[in-house]
């Protein structure tokens, strides 16, 4: 081991057999060099690990002259260089051969675990508001991952954890039952396994950049490697019910006026999709927006954070306005009123059984849905015609890149004549490069529809939404294991195709300016250009999306700066 570079406590042998005893019998342990963490799974952290703190300053020079690129998915938004590999600055190189000849024969000595001498190396940064959300790391050969810290008197205020998560009794990730703050001049790695659940949360220091060098010890591949199926959260299907509403005590009169419902109607078949603004009348709006903030609504955290973190109501803990408006997106009249809107088939025949699934969920900061592998998902679905509570566990996918698309948005005169406007553009965010086109989403249903037909006549029974997966790298990195569909599979899900409605409320703070510049984006993640539609978050808008199981619907991460909450009614209609 290169005696002038790491700390001599490192390589005595009162060190080595110190961490072997306490890293193979699963204990804890710590002291002023050394801390093992047993639980949720194998943490190590070496406490002043480089014997002169000199050498770190002269890495941070170093690193200073490398491209920190920023990076901003649905899962992370921080700096990183690329690999190291290949940098010739002096400091930088010496930490990579180390790594690559010391540090590696240690690793295999006291953790006995095989590694092939590939050791990956790059530079990240985290300031304000960057994370990095929960993930395990397991790709590929990916063996034992590690961070060297090389910021000084950072503090649990300033955010930025290292927070481990364990898991329930299905394998998927819980809570956060550990978190580690960044300590300057320490080590801390862990073997890369199917529990590894971690994350970087969100830093919340203005003035401060969370610093490290990281990656992973690599190694051969495992043997017969298979990640074990998990059990995605119930989804309960809810009939039309018979009892016939009222909608003109509900929705503003001009949408139910027959020829503002057909020119909806041919907007929906040429783009898939409308925005509909004033959708509910404004004391009805007024009404439901007050009952949202009641004391008496049990809320749920759901999860697992790999997939979603945010909240969702109990329907028996509602007040009674909003258990009658629940009803009306479960009425046959709401059924028969988007079958005016879009010509689906929406209405119960003889052999014809539509159905829905409604969400009402709460936002704050800190909440988010993620990108998975639903081919590792064993589906739980219960179909029925009562609900007991929300649950609708609908997909989201990272877009392929963050160009940005506008809506179309449906106004309506009192006079009854309809106008196009171009989405309002939210405060501050940047104007789209290209203009986007209107018939892309429904460019997208027709090809998707005609390569299911191709194959339909061997195959004629659909499958669930959640069945479905991507090939994007950024979901293989997460999950772990590729997803793979024969082209009859492939045709069976691109025929089945769902009806996204969304009315949101509280999304604008006390100065009537929006909470976030976030949108709620469909993308199709098996294309470069994923995003088809973004959806800005408004208060009293009708947004309707016509879309089949491979357009996925995100939310991403809402920082420290989100103020309070926000809430949204989230429904998806079956044919």
């Amino acid at each position: 081991m290169d005696r002038t570079l790491f700390s001599e406590h490192i390589n005595s042998t009162e060190f080595q057999e110190e961490f072997k005893k306490y890293w193979h019998s699963q204990s804890d342990f710590k002291n002023s060099n050394l801390e093992i963490i047993s639980k949720p799974f194998k943490v190590c952290r070496i406490s002043n690990f480089l014997k002169d703190e000199t050498i770190i300053e002269n890495l941070k020079s170093e690193l200073e002259h490398h491209n920190h690129v920023r990076k901003v998915l649905d899962l992370y938004q921080f700096e990183k260089t690329r690999d190291l590999l290949c940098a010739t600055d002096s400091c930088i190189q010496r930490l990579n051969r180390a790594f690559r000849t010391d540090l590696v024969m240690w690793m295999e000595e006291n953790t006995n675990i095989e590694l092939n001498g590939k050791v990956s190396m790059s530079s990240a940064r985290y300031c304000d508001t960057d994370h990095l959300l929960c993930h395990d790391d397991n790709m590929d050969d990916r063996r034992i991952a590690y961070i060297f810290y090389l910021t000084n008197n950072w503090c649990k205020e300033d955010g930025g954890a290292l927070d481990l998560f364990d898991t329930d009794e299905e394998g998927s990730p819980d809570k956060i039952v550990k978190s580690l703050i960044p300590e300057y001049n320490s080590l801390v790695f862990f073997e890369v396994v199917d529990n590894s659940y971690h994350q970087v949360a969100e830093v919340l220091a203005k003035d401060k950049c969370r610093w490290s060098i990281n990656g992973w010890f690599h190694g051969p591949l495992k043997k017969d490697f298979h990640r074990s199926s998990r059990c995605e959260s119930t989804k309960t299907f809810v009939q039309p019910n018979s009892d016939l509403v009222d909608l003109h005590s509900w929705i503003s009169d001009d949408y139910l006026a027959p020829t503002i419902m057909e020119q909806i109607q041919e907007d929906v078949e040429a783009s898939s999709y409308t925005f509909l603004k004033k959708f509910l009348k404004e004391p009805v709006y007024l009404e439901i927006a007050n009952d949202l903030t009641s004391p008496d609504i049990t809320w749920q955290m759901i999860g697992p954070p790999d997939i979603r973190h945010y909240e969702i109501a109990d329907e028996q803990t509602l007040p009674e306005q909003l258990k009658n408006f629940c009803e009306l997106f479960k009425s046959i009249s709401f059924f028969h009123l988007l079958k005016e809107y879009t010509g689906l088939d929406l209405v119960p025949e003889e052999n014809k059984r539509p159905k829905m699934t409604l969400e009402l969920q709460r936002w704050s900061s800190g909440c988010y849905t993620l990108l998975y592998n639903k081919s590792l998902l064993k589906e739980t679905a219960d179909e029925s015609t009562k609900i007991d509570r929300f649950d609708d566990n609908d997909d989201a996918a990272t877009p392929a890149s963050t160009s940005d698309f506008s809506t179309n948005e449906t106004s309506l005169d009192t006079n009854g004549t309809r106008r196009e406007l171009k989405r309002e553009r939210i405060d501050d965010s940047p104007s789209p490069t290209n203009s986007p086109d209107k018939k892309k989403m429904a460019r997208h249903l027709d090809n998707q529809f005609d390569m299911g037909m191709q194959f339909s006549s061997k195959h004629e029974d659909s499958v669930d939404a959640d069945q479905v997966s991507s090939s994007s790298d950024e979901k293989l990195s997460r999950s772990g294991t590729p997803a793979s569909d024969s082209e009859d599979e492939f045709a069976n899900k691109n025929l089945e195709f769902l009806l996204d409605v969304i009315i949101q409320f509280h999304t604008v703070d006390t100065k009537g300016t929006s909470k976030t510049k976030e949108t709620i984006d469909f993308v199709d993640p098996t294309e470069q250009e994923g995003i088809i539609i973004q959806i800005p978050y408004k208060d009293n808008h009708l947004c309707l999306v016509y879309r089949s199981v491979m357009i996925s619907r995100l939310q991403k991460y809402l920082n420290h700066f989100y103020d309070g909450y926000s809430y949204a009614f989230v429904c998806t209609y079956y044919e």
